[in-house]
């Protein structure tokens, strides 16, 4: 299988993220050759996580997901380990 290739090193971005402004929690990881980003809602009354999976890609404009059915940017600060989803704000990791 080809291994595809990133601007930013995603194996860097593998892992658990916590948002700093209370969004959902993500966890990003490897499946084969592409990278998924997973978003984990919390139902308040049940307790119940409900997680969302997305393929991180990549085109000239940088990494993104189809996020709700919009382009949603991802951005990652190596010096501050911050990783930055344009709608869910910022995350450090976990």
């Amino acid at each position: 299988m080809k291994e595809e290739k990133y601007t930013i090193d995603l194996r860097a971005l593998v892992g658990n993220w916590e948002s700093i402004n209370l969004n959902p929690t993500i966890i990003i990881y490897r499946d084969d050759a592409q990278y998924l980003i997973s978003v984990i809602h919390m139902n308040e009354t049940s307790k119940q996580a409900n997680p969302a999976t997305y393929e991180i890609q990549e085109d000239e404009s940088g990494l993104f997901i189809n996020y709700n059915l919009k382009r949603t940017a991802i951005s990652y600060d190596a010096k501050l380990d911050l990783l930055t989803i344009s709608t869910l704000g910022d995350y450090i990791r976990n």
